[in-house]
């Protein structure tokens, strides 16, 4: 008497095995898990902004002078800005190795990790001797510090955005998606609102010399309480289901190589790896003109003060979070595709006005025109592409696909847009019309990102999920 083995389903090329029905996805998650990951996940996201918010704030106002004294004027502001633009430049870096170990990992741990890099570089950037302290080690070290704070910003956004998105219930998933970026700026809100208390309480001598450190600092506390969130955040159940398929021989094992993981996603859909880099073109693009180089035009262009760029800032960072939750919502009543154009269109219908207005030197005009722009061309997209990124991988291999091709976009476009905005100002002797060009060819790649994407979505998750409304089936 004789037995045989059955023999194992052949893997494909995107590592699937063939035949076997591994797109069905697992039932919905509960609300319970999608409230608890919200949270951990969330405050992670919080404390990234709030770090990198934190530089954003600070570039234009303290970090020239402090680190880079002997670049004067327009000079010194395209070299603060290119510190900024070096966090950026390390986030694809971190995306492309954290990515992989995501898919291999887990998701949980890989945030776990995210965090202890962000928040150990941002308190010693607050630690940090100026210039005229230790010389040309204080620039150089600032750089390094902002090169290990980017690499561990490449998993934190983008992960959160992961696994909010793969533990949401799937009729609130645009809602609970939204959450990634809404806490994002609720870091920033936190940052800003720090420092505008700190400058309004000190003179700005003291500011310079030691105020603005402080919120620097309180990094190290906030890292540690979402250490102990993140620690009892449960993992994906999507994630899990890989693993369970991979065990089952289902699906081909995670890549240990980085870029052959990252390979492998663009492999297995190229135009959906680009339509991943494209589509956040526009959001990344008009927030960041907006915060970072806009505080930086509202004092030196305009001539606001300190207290009014600031509280500026504050509006659009509150309006902007709240904004995107609704927008989250109303992805869930529309669809997410649809939401998104209204972001394209947002953006660009809103960028003339915008600087137009900011001309005006109205402190009230001001405050209105940015909540504005923010919330239409920044909150919308932000929204969207929380629902719509994530599914244009599948979840063996997303994490690679989704960190670089979202921190690709980061490092050439998104990061260096307030040193691309500083220099066409220049450029046109303090004007600000390129500026608005470059909002809407950024958004215009974004409509381009829109149109080419073919998520991985089954026809049983769009009947399951309002969110993917408009999105067409695809195996």
């Amino acid at each position: 008497m004789s037995s045989t083995t059955p023999a194992t389903p052949p893997i494909t090329a995107e590592g699937h095995s063939a035949g076997q029905p591994t797109d069905v996805p697992p039932p919905s998650p509960p609300r319970k898990l999608s409230v608890r990951t919200t949270v951990a996940a969330g405050f992670g996201t919080v404390i990234e902004w709030y770090d990198y918010g934190l530089y954003g704030i600070v570039a234009g106002l303290v970090i020239a002078p402090l680190y880079f004294p002997q670049a004067t004027g327009a000079v010194g502001l395209l070299a603060t800005f290119a510190t900024f633009a070096v966090g950026f430049a390390a986030r694809p870096i971190g995306g492309i190795v954290l990515g992989a170990l995501a898919d291999r990992w887990g998701r949980r741990p890989v945030l776990i990790l995210s965090i202890v890099l962000i928040g150990i570089s941002t308190t010693l950037i607050g630690l940090l001797p100026p210039f005229a302290v230790i010389g040309v080690w204080a620039p150089a070290l600032l750089v390094v510090l902002r090169i290990t704070q980017g690499f561990g910003a490449g998993a934190e956004l983008a992960g959160a955005i992961t696994i909010l998105n793969e533990s949401a219930m799937r009729s609130r998933k645009g809602y609970f998606s939204a959450f990634a970026m809404s806490a994002g700026l609720a870091g920033s809100i936190l940052s800003t609102v720090l420092f505008t208390i700190i400058s309004a309480s000190v003179s700005a001598d003291a500011f310079s010399s030691w105020g603005w450190r402080i919120p620097f600092l309180l990094s190290a506390v906030l890292t540690v309480i979402g250490l102990l969130l993140r620690r009892v955040m449960p993992e994906s159940p999507e994630f899990e289901q890989v693993q369970e398929d991979r065990k089952n021989g289902l699906v081909a094992p995670a890549r240990r190589n980085p870029l052959v993981a990252v390979g492998r996603a663009i492999k297995a859909s190229p135009r959906n790896w680009i339509a991943g880099f494209l589509l956040p073109s526009g959001l990344n693009v008009t927030g960041f003109v907006a915060l970072s180089f806009g505080i930086s035009y509202l004092t030196n262009q305009i001539g606001l003060q300190r207290p009014q760029t600031l509280t500026v800032t504050l509006v659009m960072l509150v309006v902007g979070a709240l904004v995107c939750l609704l927008f989250g919502r109303l992805a869930d009543r529309i669809g997410a595709k649809k939401v998104m154009y209204i972001g394209i269109v947002g953006g660009i219908v809103f960028a003339y006005p915008y600087f137009l207005l900011l001309g005006t030197g109205n402190f009230p005009v001001i405050i209105v025109a940015s909540a504005l722009i923010f919330a239409f061309a920044w909150s919308a997209g932000s929204a969207a592409h929380t629902v719509l990124m994530p599914a244009l991988f599948k979840a063996d291999y997303r994490s690679a696909g989704l960190f670089s091709s979202r921190e690709l976009q980061g490092a050439l476009i998104a990061g260096p847009a307030p040193l691309i905005a500083t220099a066409l100002v220049a450029a046109l002797g303090g004007q600000p019309w390129l500026v608005v060009a470059l909002i809407v060819v950024s958004q215009v790649l974004s409509l381009i990102g829109l149109v080419l994407g073919r998520p991985f979505v089954s026809q049983s998750e769009i009947d399951e999920t309002p969110a993917l409304q408009g999105v067409r089936a695809r195996s």
